[in-house]
């Protein structure tokens, strides 16, 4: 079985500026990520639960591209 190495602590979101911010912990070496960004207003539309789901895959692919940019980089 494949260990959890992120787990999401928080998440906030503006509903009048439609700004989400997200905080994200790395389990292994409790560091912290905070994902921030602006959702759409089409983004808005849907209930709380889908919504937060929507938020936690925006965050975690922002993550995974900057990870990937981190890794391309020669030492």
């Amino acid at each position: 079985m494949r260990k959890r190495l992120w787990q999401v602590d928080q998440i906030l979101v503006d509903l009048e500026d439609r700004d989400a911010t997200v905080s994200i912990v790395h389990l292994a070496s409790l560091s912290e990520v905070i994902v921030k960004f602006r959702l759409s207003p089409k983004q808005m539309e849907n209930g709380a639960l889908p919504l937060r789901k929507r938020i936690e895959c925006l965050a975690a692919d922002i993550i995974l591209d900057l990870g990937s940019f981190l890794d391309s980089l020669p030492d």
